[in-house]
């Protein structure tokens, strides 16, 4: 599997799609001319190994209409309310052999392009080491029987949760991770905050914002910057509260972006938040407040995005933006963030390509690269602990196609076993880290 850590070059839109979404909106609505990864929601294990999930959602007419119209498609596994199973699987290698052959063939029946894991939530150390052995077994699994299938995981964004997992591991067998930036405040909280605010609000706020859950992913856990995806919520949360970051009592409701513009005017008025970079709706006799996110706030968000030179952006989820008007949060994605593309050129990093074959390998492993344009170039193995054990180039190159052969049995790592090794290439403005097994 390839790790592309160019953001700019090659912009992730990410989408989940919940099976209760199948009849109002089917597979053919979505804009696949944003939509770049369709994520299937939910499938999840039982505690014998078994892929479960919800009652008629594997559709291999689904995932035909999203390649035909040239996304990808991955089965997601999890959600909140379906744990049951990750802890027993995870924790016993005969289970995860089971879960990860049943997973093999699920995606070979119905044309998967890979999976995202959305285990909510690892409790414990033993989760957190048995996630690992997870998905690096996946991983190789996946890598020797089709290593165009993509692996990602959908992650929370502050220490609550954060702790249970082993990012400096997992971001070697993740291609990348879907930040949940969203759910800062609700009916936990002790006041009613925005859903999603880009920054803090009030200033400080202990319960966080997009800003201090990417900062969290990025410099507290090291997680690199491409590999993350801004989380974007397509629908908001009623509030019984006089107004925003006031306190609240009774229920916390759930609204979809959809039913909310047609509140405007018709006994509630829009705020805007300059701290927090989001609306608000108060209810014009001061009983409730909803917050959310509308195309404004989703631009500030690209924006952010762009800037922060993340690998994407994720949807929760596709269809709740469907109004009158269109898609509205789509297209606010696309004028926003994709079509920066044409106003920022002049920071697009030089493209580079890297292909490795054949992979698995015994004992040769043969490694072509691409560049568009004239530069410096370094062309390094490393082992799965990190070590190098040899360059390959390290010089400039001109515009064009390189072939390299690399020979492990000859280099550092001596008599080679059957393991992980990774492939780097590593231009003047981004690098891209290719996966290769070795089969002894």
């Amino acid at each position: 599997m390839l790790i592309l850590l160019n953001s700019l070059f090659s912009q992730r839109v990410v989408g989940y799609y919940p099976k209760w979404m199948h009849d109002d909106f089917p597979a053919s609505y979505i804009d696949l001319l944003v939509v770049t990864h369709v994520i299937h929601a939910f499938a999840w294990p039982d505690n014998d190994g078994n892929v479960l999930s919800y009652s008629n959602m594997l559709n291999a007419t689904i995932n035909e209409t999203i390649h035909a119209g040239g996304g990808k498609i991955l089965l997601a596994l999890g959600g909140w309310g379906n744990e049951v199973g990750f802890s027993t699987v995870a924790a016993s290698p005969e289970l995860r052999s089971t879960f990860i052959n049943n997973l093999i063939d699920i995606c070979d029946t119905y044309g998967y392009d890979g999976i995202d894991m959305d285990w909510e939530y690892p409790l414990s150390s033993e989760d957190r080491q048995n996630l690992n052995f997870l998905m690096a077994e996946m991983d190789s699994s996946f890598n020797a029987h089709n290593p165009e299938w993509l692996i990602t995981m959908a992650v929370p964004v502050s220490n609550w949760y954060g702790q249970w997992y082993d990012f400096s591991f997992l971001q070697f067998f993740v291609d990348f991770f879907n930040a949940m930036t969203y759910d800062i405040h609700g009916s936990w909280a002790d006041h009613a905050g925005h859903n999603s605010p880009l920054y803090q609000s009030p200033p400080g706020d202990p319960d966080g914002s997009c800003h201090t859950g990417i900062n969290y992913l990025v410099n507290s856990r090291g997680i690199p910057e491409n590999q993350v995806n801004l989380g974007l919520p397509f629908w908001g949360k009623r509030y019984d509260a006089s107004d925003i970051n006031e306190s609240f009592t009774g229920t916390v409701v759930d609204k979809r972006y959809y039913e909310i513009p047609e509140l405007i005017g018709n006994g509630w008025t829009y705020q805007w938040d300059n701290d927090a970079y989001c609306p608000y709706l108060t209810k014009d006799d001061q009983t409730k407040i909803l917050t959310f996110d509308d195309p404004e706030s989703i631009r500030h968000k690209c924006e952010y995005a762009l800037e922060r030179e993340l690998g994407g952006v994720m949807i929760w989820a596709l269809g709740y933006d469907v109004t009158g008007n269109g898609q509205e949060l789509i297209q606010s994605i696309n004028e926003n963030y994709l079509e920066n593309n044409d106003t920022n050129a002049d920071i697009i990093p030089t493209h580079l390509s890297l292909h490795a074959y054949p992979n698995p390998f015994n004992p040769i492993c043969n490694i072509e690269i691409e560049l568009v344009m004239e530069g410096h170039v370094q062309l390094n193995i490393f082992s799965v602990n990190g070590q190098h054990l040899a360059t390959l180039v390290d010089d400039r190159l001109q515009k064009g196609r390189y072939s390299f052969a690399w020979n492990g049995r000859n280099e550092k790592n001596g008599n080679m076993s059957s393991s992980l090794y990774f492939v780097k290439l590593a231009g003047e403005k981004s690098h891209i880290v290719k996966k290769v097994i070795y089969l002894k």
